[in-house]
């Protein structure tokens, strides 16, 4: 990918990360895909034992929908509560999103491995579970949930990397058609946050910004949250 430089970045660099830090999350990001692979193949041995294709694809996109939600709720929770100083969660989670507000372009200048590898590390678990069950035992709503579990591991896996894309000047010719087709977030839909931080949350599609927009999904839960902790 082309780093590519704009005002807010010219001078900047992402700090260097430890050796130990990168091989672990090299590691974190091969098991993940390892389980990832496994599970697709067992959901197409799936089909042969008559789970309709059909059937599979709605539930895998409703993961993938899924996905966008969950992005959106992790946006808009850490532009919303606790402080940039807040202890242990501050610096390493509240930091990077309201830093990202001041410069948003140099989320282009990291690497995968650097910036785009946590939610790798947290669908491990459950991706290990679907794979150690027995595929030729699996019943038809198990299969389903396998593939909307597929669906929601993609959509997480590449909600950074969809989102680094959406920073992109000029994208290569494939990430401009994923975009224009709105399978992946494209720059104009999340251009409405950056102009109004209070609204499209959601970065993996893109797609519920609209409807939860519509709704002041997000101001409501903020309203609800501090009513209770009041």
């Amino acid at each position: 990918m082309k780093k590519e430089l704009t005002a807010d970045h010219k001078d900047w660099s992402p700090p260097p990360q430890p050796g130990a830090l990168t091989t672990a999350k090299a590691v974190g990001v091969i098991t993940s895909t390892f389980f990832f692979i496994t599970l697709s193949v067992r959901m197409v041995h799936s089909f042969a034992l008559g789970v309709p294709i059909e059937s599979a694809i709605f539930v895998f996109i409703l993961g993938y929908i899924m996905a966008d939600f969950i992005s959106g709720i992790t946006h808009w929770f850490c532009d919303t509560f606790f402080e940039e100083d807040t202890p242990f969660i501050g610096k390493l989670v509240i930091y990077p999103f309201r830093e990202h507000h001041i410069h948003p372009r140099r989320i282009v200048l990291s690497s995968f491995i650097e910036q785009d590898t946590a939610n790798f590390f947290l669908m491990i678990p459950p991706l290990a579970a679907c794979v150690w069950i027995d595929a030729p035992n699996q019943g038809y709503v198990e299969s389903l949930i396998s593939c909307s579990l597929l669906g929601l591991c993609f959509g997480l896996f590449c909600t950074n990397l969809f989102h680094k894309w959406a920073h992109l000047q000029n994208p290569p010719l494939l990430i401009t058609l994923l975009q224009k087709s709105n399978l992946i977030l494209n720059p104009q839909r999340h251009a409405l946050h950056h102009r109004d931080h209070r609204r499209g949350f959601c970065v993996t599609s893109g797609w519920l910004n609209p409807i939860l927009d519509s709704i002041n999904f997000f101001p409501r839960l903020e309203r609800v949250i501090r009513y209770i902790l009041k």
